[in-house]
């Protein structure tokens, strides 16, 4: 009797309707890439470098995520406020870390070791035993004398879940704008549009023949 009056409330805010999905989008533990994984990358992306505001005038490039920080899949149809929580309960904000060649290479290492996680703005060909092979940084190849810029989450940009290379950056740069808002901004403008999100694979992971 005493938490309904709180639960009412709280449900009134989260069964709202943010936007649709075509189809569903779901956790799936050992793909070199998922819809899901590929679709919030893409929204930190584009949504951090909407916040971003820097220095020098260049965007982030690329964008790494966890696999463990996207807690739920999203079903089909009407997608929930209560639904982008559940995929995104922490409030981690997006930052920018830039980092030098050699630790992109790293975190391309990384990446390439783990099997996939979710990445935008680079392609990532990997050779059987899961060590790096041909790899684009926005259409253009891997230079390790360049600098590059990461979208991340403020606890990667910590080491968290073993991304020690992205400690200790050139610049660590905050948005003030978390991963959870860039989804549900995405949602809620495509909503506008009148449109469904619909991601893709694109082999932005891939093994290499």
């Amino acid at each position: 009797a005493i938490l309904q009056p709180y639960k009412i409330r709280l449900d009134s805010v989260m069964n709202v309707v943010v936007g649709e999905t075509a189809f569903a989008l779901p956790k799936e533990p050992g793909k070199t890439e998922t819809l899901l994984g590929n679709f919030v990358a893409d929204a930190c992306l584009a949504k951090g470098n909407a916040a971003y505001k820097p220095t020098d005038g260049k965007p982030g490039q690329v964008c790494i995520l966890n696999n463990g920080g996207l807690r739920a899949s999203l079903p089909a149809g009407n997608i929930t406020r209560g639904n982008v929580y559940e995929l995104m309960p922490f409030d981690n904000e997006i930052v920018v870390v830039t980092i030098t060649g050699n630790k992109m290479w790293d975190l391309v290492k990384f990446a390439a070791a783990s099997g996939g996680v979710p990445i935008a703005g680079m392609e990532i060909g990997m050779k059987p035993d899961k060590t790096p092979g041909a790899v684009f940084i926005g259409g253009v190849p891997f230079d390790s004398t360049q600098s590059y810029k990461v979208i991340t989450s403020d606890y990667l940009a910590n080491g968290g879940d073993k991304m020690a290379f992205l400690k200790n950056p050139i610049s660590n740069e905050k948005t003030g704008y978390l991963i959870r808002n860039a989804i549900l901004d995405t949602f809620s403008e495509a909503q506008k549009a009148g449109k469904a999100i619909a991601p893709v694979t694109d082999r932005r992971m891939h093994y290499e023949n």
